[in-house]
């Protein structure tokens, strides 16, 4: 009877310890609080990217980085999906993840998106990308982001040429910014002459998002443009208007790189019709060999209005018929200066002069306002007026309204003058 006691006493004891054991067991195990109970929570989601939304690129392999990142780490792992919302690429082109995984504990977790090389020559292809589906787990909010690449595939001695922009930092009322795609809908083109006429126009792109085209090796020899027009701009209301800052690439096999040419300011969304144009770059063909030329002009916008000037008609009488009138350059693009001009209200015709303002989206129309007021023994007044010029024969024809307060009214006063 006494042995089994004893007995009983060891295994009462071997308990006691192995619950002991247990216990701190679970202790050290403890969570990342102190807490000896953990319960998920529902932390907010964010993707950032080691790249543009938009890429356009050739066929090759190459990847592209990012990052998801949740507000706080969790007990469990969470999972965050990517899928193809859109284009024509398949898995051929382009390879990426179901999902990424932040580790329980973690905070993020990185992945890439591959573009592949094949032996097939496609047109260019289209992958539509969207990175944190919505379908994550334990997310309370997710900042997904939606990335699109626009997939040339190059033989040899092509040329691939692309046109991108940015929206310099504008935004919404609501603090968001401007996907540039959807404040500015432009043209690219490839043409045989410095300009945007459909006479001209070798290669026409106008998608939906930045542009890409290609001068095909097979194609004739010569001297080529690359130049951007508007087909939309985005109508900002009180905001005003916007510039646009343009990008122009150049891509060959194994001969041109990633090229890059910058043009800030190129375009403004004031003047955003068809007729407004900008030329980016020069492009001389010869055999596979492509020699590229900055150019970075905006033709119309280059007056010839510049010289002296001979007077035709003077309704004010205050230069007689056949005196000479200084034209000067404005103070942007699309003007300039009538100089020294003069009239019985102005106190120092010297330092006065007419601000003539080429409307860009009809080059033969102009605006007209003086650069003083009238004062020669009149209250303070104004000179306003409208007209046209001709680039061909040089004739310069305004209509001016002066408005000298006190001294009365003179409208429809004819200035007319010939380069």
């Amino acid at each position: 009877m006494k042995k089994n006691r004893n007995m009983k006493n060891r295994i009462l004891k071997t308990a006691l310890v192995l619950s002991t054991f247990v216990l701190a067991l679970g202790c050290s195990s403890d969570d990342y609080t102190g807490d000896s109970t953990q319960t998920p929570t529902n932390p907010s989601l964010s993707v950032t990217l080691g790249f543009a939304n938009t890429q356009t690129l050739i066929e090759q392999e190459s990847s592209f980085p990012f990052t998801v990142t949740i507000s706080e780490p969790q007990i469990v792992s969470v999972f965050v999906y990517l899928t193809q919302t859109g284009g024509t690429a398949d898995s051929d082109d382009f390879s990426i993840p179901a999902s990424v995984t932040i580790p329980a504990g973690a905070t993020s977790a990185s992945g890439t998106i591959d573009i592949h090389a094949d032996d097939l020559v496609e047109d260019t292809e289209t992958a539509v990308i969207t990175i944190a589906t919505g379908l994550e787990s334990n997310v309370q909010a997710s900042n997904s982001q939606t990335v699109t690449f626009n997939i040339a595939n190059l033989v040899e001695g092509d040329l691939q040429v692309g046109l991108m922009w940015d929206t310099l930092g504008y935004q919404f009322p609501d603090g968001s910014e401007f996907d540039p795609t959807v404040l500015a809908d432009l043209r690219m083109l490839i043409t045989t002459a410095p300009n945007n006429s459909p006479s001209s126009v070798f290669i026409e792109e106008d998608g939906g998002s930045f542009e890409s085209g290609t001068l095909s090796a097979s194609d004739p020899d010569g001297v080529y443009y690359l130049v951007a027009d508007w087909y939309a701009a985005y109508d900002l209301g009180d905001q005003g208007f916007f510039p646009l800052n343009l990008t122009a690439t150049f891509d060959q096999v194994g001969v041109i790189n990633d090229m890059e040419l910058n043009f800030a300011n190129a375009l403004d969304s004031q003047y955003s019709c068809s007729a407004v144009y900008y030329v980016l770059a020069k492009i001389t063909k010869t055999g596979q060999t492509y020699d590229i030329e900055n150019v970075g002009e905006s033709p119309q916008l280059s007056t010839p209005y510049i010289g002296t000037a001979t007077v035709l008609v003077d309704d004010w009488a205050d230069y007689s018929v056949g005196a000479n009138v200084e034209i000067e350059v404005g103070g942007a693009a699309n003007e300039f200066y009538i100089r020294n001009y003069s009239n019985p209200a102005v106190a120092n015709p010297d330092s006065s002069y007419l601000i003539v303002t080429i409307d860009q989206c009809n080059t033969n129309n102009v605006t007209v306002i003086s650069n003083t007021d009238y004062d020669y023994g009149c209250s303070a007044g104004e000179v306003v007026g409208s007209g046209t010029v001709d680039s061909n024969t040089g004739i310069i024809d305004l209509i001016l309204d002066f408005d000298l307060g006190n001294c009365g009214a003179y409208p429809g006063q004819a200035f007319s003058l010939q380069l």
